[in-house]
């Protein structure tokens, strides 16, 4: 395979993010673009080669593609990712995959069944400090997993469908999703969750339903517990998504994506070592690694199986605040 061919669906400030990304590899190449807005997507076909749709069901039917990226909100999901997998198309798909847990498992069905491809944008699972910590999991260096940790605070809003529950699903559903899934991804699956969350401070925003401040407790089916706090009200322009992993043997201190600092504390006198790393681009990096599985019939580092594991963790969260009560998943 010399060129991969690539589709969209969606042609929104996301999806033209990944059109950027995708331009700077040699072996891709633009085929088709879809997008309700015919207008945009004919923009988006001028700019960068190909054909214009308003209908993906024509583009998958008429279009030879390896790879389709679904660049959709939450809300708009449907049948995408199933005629996508029904003909043979590989695919790329946004965070959080659906809002709906039996609508994710029927793209995991479909994905499964046609043994197609996928990759879920949680970038994230390519930071310096998440490949680091997971070496360190696996090797068991970091000895048993005792306690996990991790805040995602940030100044933000914007005021279109993100402020609707009903379509984003919250800041826990749609946004702090991504330390959700890197905490799965590294300390493993979750047994059960206990959280409390309001809107405390945007109290004036009309038309606003989402939580602006959230706190969860976590329960990991390894035994280890663990802690999510996430906030859309904290310092403006700074965006902290931190994480800490307490072993038995070393702990763990994520300030950025891409530093670690590893504590070694079955070590005397202890070790303290840092590693960094500098313009790391994860966005391209998780896309290099679907376009590589699809050349050499490869594993993606998260298939949609696992978009699937952190939507019904996020869910979990939600429906425990809303039922006040712990819910087991």
């Amino acid at each position: 395979m010399e060129k991969v061919k690539i589709g969209f669906i969606g042609c929104g400030g996301n999806a033209r993010g990944h059109m950027r990304s995708l331009s700077r590899n040699n072996d891709v190449t633009f085929i088709a673009f879809t997008d309700i807005d015919l207008s945009k997507a004919k923009k988006c076909a001028e700019e960068y080669g190909g054909r214009a749709y308003s209908d993906y069901h024509q583009m998958l039917k008429n279009e030879d593609l390896d790879i389709v990226f679904i660049s959709l909100p939450p809300f708009a999901h449907s049948d995408e990712v199933m005629v996508a997998a029904e003909h043979g198309v590989n695919i790329y798909i946004e965070k959080p995959i659906a809002l709906d847990l039996n609508l994710a498992k029927e793209m995991q069905r479909a994905v499964e069944k046609y043994g197609v491809k996928s990759q879920v944008g949680y970038q994230l699972r390519f930071s310096l400090a998440a490949e680091k910590a997971k070496k360190l999991i696996e090797s068991g260096e970091l000895g048993k997993v005792l306690l996990v940790t991790g805040k995602y605070w940030c100044r933000f809003i914007r005021r279109d469908w993100w402020l609707d529950i009903s379509k984003s699903g919250g800041q826990v559903v749609e946004q702090s999703t991504h330390l959700y899934d890197i905490l799965r991804w590294l300390a493993g699956d979750v047994e059960r969750v206990y959280s409390e969350m309001d809107r405390l401070f945007y109290v004036n925003e009309p038309n606003m339903t989402i939580e602006d401040v959230s706190s969860v407790v976590l329960r990991f089916k390894s035994g280890a517990v663990g802690s999510v706090t996430a906030t859309i009200a904290a310092v403006p322009r700074y965006w902290w998504v931190k994480w800490n992993i307490v072993g038995s043997d070393a702990t763990l201190e994520s300030e950025e994506a891409n530093r670690l600092k590893i504590y070694r504390s079955s070590t005397d006198p202890l070790k303290i070592e840092e590693y960094a790393e500098i313009g790391r681009d994860l966005i391209f990096l998780n896309e290099r690694n679907l376009i590589e599985a699809v050349k050499n019939d490869l594993e993606t580092r998260t298939p949609i199986s696992e978009g699937v594991k952190t939507l019904e963790l996020t869910l979990a969260v939600m429906k425990s605040a809303r039922e006040g009560k712990v819910i087991y998943l």
